[in-house]
């Protein structure tokens, strides 16, 4: 089995590949992992350990749907180039690129087999679209000049009820969660602007954040979904919103007792190698379908 592995924000593959040397040790040799580095320079990550050394790598300078295009881009011609890979491993910013690779992928080429045939995903973050044309119609509607009011209390006021629908408070609301996080991450990513929802605000600024309840596009594929019971609540529910997005009967969620990091005890390693197999052996037997 070929892994492709994408490490967190403001982190590399070498680190992650250290956070993951008890799962790729006891999953063996049958497992080969791939690391691809983020080819953004930027700050330490905030879920980076005291104790490694940069260089520190963003796949995005932000998240806007072109930054997302380049982003995206840079990881399918590395696909190109060191695949096919049988699966894909994320952690955090990591989790978050595959997810929205692989729908984008499942987007534009819905009739042919998915990138991967499984995928593991560490405490994702949110899962932002490349698509311009996701939400087009909500995002027009809440920068049209009758919600200059809601413009003006986002994201601190009493924005909620100056919205008319309720997709648009679901969006808004989540990308209040989103903004949050910036708190605790800091001047991370080259791009720092907040201002995409301003009075001078336009579409092609504003990050299309995928929730599953104003999103129907789901993974087609087999999904273990680990995160942390202790993990910061802004992150926390970053990952259940992105939970959201598998397709029920594919998935396997595991919760270990730490926070917005890797497992690395015994009893919750063998656990998620487990996993990791039978969504392996489900996504193979899937994949063969499309060669009939």
């Amino acid at each position: 089995m070929k892994i492709l592995a994408l490490h967190g924000l403001g982190a590399s593959g070498a680190l992650l590949k250290a956070q993951l040397s008890p799962l790729i040790k006891g999953l063996g040799a049958g497992y080969q992992f791939v690391f691809l580095d983020g080819a953004i320079p930027c700050g330490r990550g905030p879920a980076v350990p005291a104790w490694a050394s940069g260089p520190f790598q963003s796949y995005a300078t932000g998240f806007s749907p072109r930054e997302m295009r380049d982003a995206l881009h840079r990881i399918d011609i590395f696909i190109k180039q060191k695949g096919p890979f049988d699966g894909v491993l994320g952690f955090s910013l990591g989790s978050a690129m595959a997810l929205s690779y692989i729908l984008d992928q499942q987007r534009k080429h819905p009739d042919t087999k998915p990138p991967f045939c499984f995928a593991l995903f560490f405490s994702p973050i949110f899962i932002a679209s490349p698509n311009d044309h996701c939400y087009e119609s909500l995002v027009d509607r809440i920068l049209d000049d009758e919600h200059s009011d809601f413009r003006a209390e986002f994201p601190d006021g009493d924005f909620a009820s100056l919205l008319d629908s309720e997709d648009e408070r679901i969006f808004a609301e989540y990308l209040k969660v989103v903004l949050s996080m910036h708190s605790s991450v800091g001047n991370v990513l080259p791009n720092n602007r907040l201002d995409f929802i301003s009075f001078e605000a336009q579409a092609g600024n504003i990050p299309r954040l995928l929730h599953p309840q104003i999103c129907n596009e789901r993974i087609r594929i087999p999904t273990v979904h680990v995160s942390g019971e202790k993990d910061v609540p802004v992150m926390a529910e970053q990952s259940r919103v992105a939970e959201g997005l598998y397709t029920p009967s594919l998935t396997q969620v595991y919760r270990h007792d730490g926070g917005h990091d890797i497992p690395f005890k015994k009893s919750e390693v063998l656990t998620i190698i487990s996993m990791v197999k039978d969504a392996a052996e489900k996504g193979k037997q899937l994949q063969a379908l499309y060669d009939f």
